[in-house]
């Protein structure tokens, strides 16, 4: 089996367990081809998601992917917040990161660019980020490539 129907699997068993506690996936990762697999779920909610809530989706996913036997084998399992880390890859992320600096990768006019901001708003698809210099960028969700947060240190 292929990684990525190992994925679609994990994914499709992973929904109504999030969906059940108001919480949504944000990636799943699978790696590793000999012996044991690493299996990574990344979900959040629209309040943030504690080390319990994780926990309690873990332990239900295991259940559920025992008795699917998707993965054909040995596996670990995390499930984890996305944490900063890690690039904003839903549009309901952005919301709840209202204030925080991002380093954005974005496209206009088939050219790629970048922009260092502040996360100043969200209204429907557009999000506006403002420079260090004052000035205002509002992109379309779909112009955005990667933005990633810019941590303080």
């Amino acid at each position: 089996m292929s990684f990525s129907e190992i994925k679609q699997k994990i994914e499709s068993s992973l929904l109504p367990i999030l969906e059940a506690r108001n919480a949504f996936l944000v990636d799943v990762f699978v790696r590793g081809e000999k012996g044991t697999k690493i299996v990574q779920a990344f979900v959040d909610t629209d309040a943030g998601i504690t080390i319990e809530q994780c926990a309690e989706i873990s332990r239900e996913l295991s259940r559920a992917l025992s008795f699917t036997e998707a993965l054909g084998g040995a596996y670990n399992l995390e499930v984890s917040s996305p944490g900063i880390d890690k690039p904003l890859k839903l549009l309901r992320q952005y919301q709840k990161n209202i204030g925080r600096k991002y380093k954005v990768h974005y496209k206009k006019d088939e050219e790629a660019l970048f922009m260092t901001g502040t996360l100043a708003s969200v209204a429907g698809e557009k999000i506006t980020f403002s420079s260090v210099s004052g000035e205002a960028l509002t992109l379309e969700f779909s112009q955005i490539i990667e933005s990633k947060e810019e941590l303080p240190w």
